[in-house]
Order: C-alpha cells, then structure tokens, then sequence
C-alpha cells in the first residue's frame, strides 16, 4: 500500500529530500490557495476597493471559527501519525473516526453562533460603513458553510498524519480550480447566473469545498485513503475523544488566540481607512503566497516527527526538527527578497487605486521581513504539535499575538503616533520575538515523548517482566 511506502521512507529515508517529498504537496496546495485568494481580490477589484475589503474583514472573524476545525485537525494527525507509526492500524482508524464525529457537532453549533453573531463582532470591530454590508453578507454565508469546510479540513489532517500528502493536494488543486472557475459567474452573473457579487465569491468557496468533503468522506469509508473507517468508528468513545481533548484544547487555544489577535488587529487597521483596510487584505495575500514554505515545512514536520516518536526514534526525530526549522529559515530569507522586488507590480495587478498600492507595498517592505522568522515559529510549533506536547505553542502563540503584536501594533500606530509604519513594525517584532522564543523552548528537549500507547507496549513489556 502506498501510505506503508511513505511510513518506510519518513521511518528510514534520507531527511530533507523526504521532507520535500511530503512538503512540496502541501506548499502547492496553499501556493493555489494564495492564487485564488490572488484571483479572488482581483475579480472583486472590478466592483471597486471596498468589494476587495470585505473578505479581509471577514477573514480574521472566520479564522477564529476555523481554528476550532485546526486544533482538532492538528490532533487527529498527531494520533493517526502516531498511531501508524507504532503499525497500530485499528488505533489510527479509530482515533481518526473519533476526530470526524466530533468535528461534525462543533462545526454545527459553530455555524449557528457565526452567523447570529456577525453584525455584532462586525460592528465591534469597527467595519467602516462602505465595507459593513458586503462583509456582513459574506461572513454569514460562509458561516452557513462552516460543516462542510470542517469535513474538508479533518479529512486533510488525517491524511497528513499518514504522510500522504500528495491526495489532499490533488484534492485540494481540483478544489480551488472549481472555485477560480465559479467565481467570475457568481460574481458578474456571466451565463446563465445571477450577478451576486461578494455573496458569489463566498457560495463558490462553499461549493469548492463540497468537492473535498464528498470524495474524502468516500475515500476514507471504502478504505483507499490508507485508512478504512466504518460506522462504528464514528461513534463518541470517552475514552479516545479524551486524549484527542487533551491535544486538540492547546491548538484550538492556540489557533483560536491568534484569530481573536487578527480580529483585533483589523479593527487597528481598519482605523485607517478602506484605503489601508485594502492594502493589508491583499498585502496578507501576497505574504500567504510567501509562506507555503512555512506551511509546507511544517505539515511534513508533524508527520516525521509524528511517526518517528511512534516508531520509538527519538534521535532521528531530532535531527529532522534541526534540519527542517533551519532549511525553512534560509528558503524564506529568499522568498522575502523577491517578494520584495515584485511588490508594487503584484499590487497592481489587483488593484488600481494609488493609495492602496502605495501603503501595501510599504507593508511588504516592512513585515516582509519577519517571515522568516514566523518561519521559525511553525517550524518549532510543528514539531511540538507532531510530538503532541501542544502547550508550548499555545502559549507563545497567545504571546505573539497579545503581548506582543497586538500591543506593539496599537503603541507604535496610535500613542507613539508613528502611523500605519508603527503599526507594521509592531507585527514585525511580534514574529522576530516569537519565533526566536519558541526555537529556544524547543531546544529543551520536552517534546521528544510521544502521546500514544500501541497496543503492542502492553504485552511486550509483561513478557519481559515474566507478568
């Protein structure tokens, strides 16, 4: 089977090629993800600045729901890795039957709550008038979207935590072709479609995302994923949901902190206008674009040092975090150069407006220059999250978003009076800080025990014991 050739190769093969053999799926994977997010601003860009703003106001707002899916996503992939690592086929599929049944309630009642909240935390944060209506509409259909985007987001966990990286990523590619496919239609009503503007942006992501639920659901039940579920495995066991609890509650603190960070930070932003407002969704894009390296580094991250710590490999789980965070750092050193240079024509392909294309390639300049070391910090937060031992990455994660960006941002732009610079300069030092604090944290060593128990534990150490 082909996933049992991946765990050989992630067990016993050379480091960095098979980490670029698991990575460069997942890097093109959220590289098409950038593009359509590219291609998406740049349909919206035809209603006018304000179209283009009101999926970045939306974004932080759903974030903070998606992080609910990441957590518990991140912890399916370190059991199923972990798991499938010992050979303990039977515990993978259970433990990623445990992830799907509970995803499915949450994502339920998380959908209800976005969208009766919406204008609420839309008003809270300051939407400027122009912006408000088109970013309420949006926000709320893709709330109505919310099952079918935490089915499509567990099936990719669990399909990391196998290593089999290149299935989501065809997946994932058909996806979002879909979706660049339905946009112009949804939006301008070409064909047979009506004009829905924003609201056809949002109900072609929804759409795009069926794809993936549908077919990873059948992929999993028939057995052809790596992993074979059945009914019986969906059903709520105390004792697996609890462990996966006890993983998943730190990341989904984690992911959820950085989201209710981003939320806050748009209401910074959007201080300054729709002009900036513009600037900072589509210079995020364009930053995203950079960081499919992180991305990609550190989805491999978790499944080798996943399976590596199942397989009882502590020092060859080692040496892969060493070389994956520092290979990740230099890629992105370069990265930021030519994202540097290229700036202000990627700006202009999305936007007309001078204003916006002035400010966001300041932004580029100035944040630009902390990717690398975010690089740092997902590195270090993947092999913590693929160890299991999520605490650590909670925590600075909850630091760099709240003690550090968030304040930093705010005295720098608003008392200090030094602008949007100060404000850029405030995100900078969060990720400079915080990714230089999780790498020494990780050096001491906490996280090389793993969090499962095989079956095979048990028996082999009462034949040793004579018990």
């Amino acid at each position: 089977m082909k996933t049992v050739a991946i765990r050989d190769r992630i067990l016993t093969g050379p480091i960095l090629p098979t980490m670029v053999h698991l990575a460069w799926p997942v890097m093109l994977t959220a590289a098409l993800q950038a593009l359509y997010n590219l291609v998406d601003a740049f349909w919206l860009g035809r209603l006018g600045t304000a179209a283009v703003a009101a999926p970045g106001m939306a974004w932080p707002i759903l974030f903070f729901f998606m992080s609910f899916a990441g957590g518990f996503q991140a912890a399916g992939a370190t059991f199923v890795a972990q798991h499938f690592g010992a050979r303990d086929q039977d515990g993978a599929e259970k433990a990623a039957g445990q992830v799907l049944a509970f995803l499915s309630l949450v994502s339920a009642v998380l959908g209800g709550v976005g969208f009766a909240l919406s204008p609420t935390i839309l008003r809270l944060i300051g939407a400027p008038d122009d912006i408000y209506p088109l970013a309420l509409l949006y926000l709320r259909i893709e709330c109505l979207g919310l099952p079918i985007m935490f089915l499509a987001h567990a099936f990719g966990g669990l399909m990391l935590g196998l290593g089999n990286t290149r299935l989501m990523m065809y997946l994932s590619a058909s996806s979002l072709l879909f979706n660049a496919a339905l946009d112009p239609l949804f939006i301008f009503g070409w064909g047979p479609f009506p004009a829905w503007g924003v609201a056809g942006a949002a109900g072609a992501t929804i759409l795009s995302r069926v794809l993936v639920a549908v077919v990873g659901l059948a992929l999993l039940f028939s057995g052809r994923a790596g992993i074979k579920l059945r009914l019986r495995n969906l059903r709520p066991r105390l004792a697996r949901i609890l462990p996966i609890l006890r993983v998943g509650l730190p990341n989904v603190l984690d992911q959820a902190s950085t989201s209710l960070g981003f939320v806050v930070m748009m209401g910074l932003v959007s201080g300054f206008g729709t002009a900036v407002v513009a600037s900072y969704t589509v210079g995020n894009r364009i930053i995203n674009l950079v960081n499919v390296i992180s991305w990609g580094a550190g989805s491999a991250l978790v499944a080798m040092i996943g399976q590596n710590l199942g397989a009882d490999q502590t020092e060859r789980a080692e040496r892969i975090a060493r070389r994956g965070i520092s290979a990740t750092f230099l890629a992105l050193i370069g990265l930021y150069f030519v994202a540097l240079l290229l700036r202000r024509p990627l700006f202009g392909l999305f936007v007309a407006d001078p204003d916006v294309i002035r400010q966001g390639a300041w932004y580029i300049a100035v944040f630009g220059m902390s990717v690398p070391f975010f690089g740092l910090f997902d590195g270090a937060a993947a092999t913590f999250r693929g160890s299991g031992h999520t605490v650590p990455p909670m925590v600075m994660a909850i630091v760099r978003l709240w003690v550090l960006r968030v304040f930093l941002a705010w005295a720098l732009a608003y008392p200090l009076g030094f602008g949007t610079t100060g404000m850029w300069a405030g995100m900078t030092l969060s990720n400079v800080l915080a990714g230089t604090a999780l790498v020494l944290w990780l050096g001491r060593g906490t996280w090389k025990r793993k969090v499962i128990r095989a079956p095979m534990e048990g028996a082999v150490r009462a034949a040793a014991t004579g018990s």
